[in-house]
């Protein structure tokens, strides 16, 4: 497979719209803080149980999309041209970035579970 530009083009704009899904989450957030603010009770409960459904779908919608970008965009430009290929034959995947970017303690780029907020 070689790298073209409309699959390219498919690839980042799916991952674009999946981010895009954050707008949705940040409505939510401004209405929660009405709700918090006016302390209605019922709403604040609504849009609680609504956040802790829809964030672990768009969470793996993103990663989704984020795995097929870099599949689709990273690693097929790595097999034409990468200056930093390694000369004994070792690829990185996907998996490996984030384990090490997961792994990495002085700036976490990777948030997972074990990256909570307060509540």
């Amino acid at each position: 497979m070689t790298i073209s530009y409309d699959k390219t083009w498919e690839v980042m704009n799916d991952l674009e719209e999946s981010f895009a899904r954050i707008i949705t989450f940040e409505k939510m957030v401004d209405d929660l803080m009405e709700a918090v603010n006016n302390n209605n009770q019922n709403s604040i409960l609504e849009l609680a149980h609504a956040m802790t459904a829809f964030f672990p779908v768009y969470i793996r919608q993103y990663d989704k999309a984020s795995r097929r970008a870099w599949n689709n965009t990273v690693i097929e430009v790595a097999k034409i041209d990468n200056p930093y290929k390694s000369t004994n034959g070792t690829n990185i995947n996907y998996d490996e970035v984030v384990k090490y970017l997961e792994s990495d303690t002085l700036s976490p780029y990777v948030f997972t579970k074990k990256y909570k907020t307060e509540d």
